[in-house]
């Protein structure tokens, strides 16, 4: 098994110091990019309910911070098999490590809010995501702009999403409001990450590399405050938790996010981001399928809108002649891909 665009052997995967950039590779949508990132959301719909299960046992940063170290022996293990570089030589090793410190900042935010909000409000906050990949993409990507199609696409996408759990939302409680902004908060740091990878990371750094280097950076940072913010992490350990966390640690850290990173490499990334409003309609398929849930109208509704959101954010559109050139030239590194 051989990652996509990975070297066959070790020499080849040490990365160049001297390679150019590659952060302005902006691949167009394509069914490809559909395809993989409907796989890959029905993972993280399904993981939602993982994580449920998970924290009826264990404390919510705990159990994140498992499942890391339980994809980081996978991916040693894989690496020596495959004969990877684990190593981060240059400058980028400074980019490596902030990006290491967001994606722990995400994880802490996220699961401590989603402890203090509830699922309505959880999916409404999450999906701002996208948001805030599309506003920096539109000034760090000439490829990548914003235009009318973009925000109406975002707008409906998020309106199928708030559709979606309408009931949840005017549910109030005491301590929701500063779990729903955790939970923004980590909407913030997940856009930052990827808009931070895209544009000073990837090209310099290959994606196993990559996620490597960031959970070897969040893992203790996450542990430490797991030390400090949940006195009793393991207060029901047992085989249904060891369960969940090697489905965690394997599907979704390991296969999952490493195969984001390969996506993001290649394709737009506020394209890649949209994808993200299915996740939450892949949640609530898997309760009207496994939980009987009923299936209403407003459900219906609601997931139509995010599926005509993500088509007009990906649509293809024509370039006046010479604009491709021209937006290439101006990329970092001059690959108009």
């Amino acid at each position: 098994m051989t990652l996509p665009g990975a070297p066959a052997n070790a020499a080849a995967a040490r990365p160049r110091s001297d390679a150019p950039p590659l952060a302005g590779r902006t691949g167009r949508p394509d069914a490809s990019l559909a395809l993989w990132m409907l796989g890959l959301t029905a993972i993280w719909g399904l993981n939602a309910v993982s994580v449920k299960v998970l924290t009826g046992g264990v404390s919510p940063v705990m159990g994140a911070t498992l499942r890391n170290g339980v994809a980081l022996a996978l991916l040693t293990a894989f690496g020596l098999w495959q004969g990877q570089s684990f190593r981060v030589r240059g400058p980028v090793v400074w980019q490596v490590l902030l990006n290491g410190c967001l994606f722990a900042g995400e994880f802490i935010c996220s699961y401590t809010g989603a402890r203090l909000s509830n699922a309505g409000h959880f999916s409404l906050f999450i999906n701002t995501s996208p948001f805030v990949v599309a506003i920096g993409a539109h000034f760090l990507f000439p490829l990548d702009r914003l235009d009318v199609r973009k925000v109406v696409g975002l707008l409906g996408a998020f309106a199928g999403v708030v559709l979606l759990f309408s009931d949840g939302l005017i549910v109030q409680g005491e301590g929701v409001w500063r779990g729903d902004l955790l939970i923004l908060a980590s909407a913030v740091f997940w856009g930052t990450s990827t808009l931070h990878v895209k544009r000073f990371i990837l090209g310099r750094v290959r994606p196993f590399q990559l996620l490597y280097a960031k959970l070897v950076v969040a893992t203790p940072l996450m542990l430490a405050f797991s030390w400090w913010a949940e006195p009793e992490p393991f207060f029901a350990f047992g085989p249904t938790s060891v369960l969940m966390l090697a489905y965690q640690g394997v599907v979704v850290v390991f296969f999952s996010y490493l195969m984001f990173i390969v996506l993001l490499d290649r394709y737009q990334p506020s394209a890649v981001q949209s994808f993200v409003f299915l996740t939450p309609v892949w949640g609530v398929c898997s309760g009207i399928v496994l939980l009987g849930e009923r299936l209403s109208l407003y459900l219906v509704c609601g997931m139509a809108l995010v599926g005509l959101g993500i088509y007009l954010i990906n649509r293809p559109r024509r370039a006046p002649p010479g604009a491709l050139a021209g937006a290439a030239a101006a990329a970092p590194g001059g690959d108009p891909r």
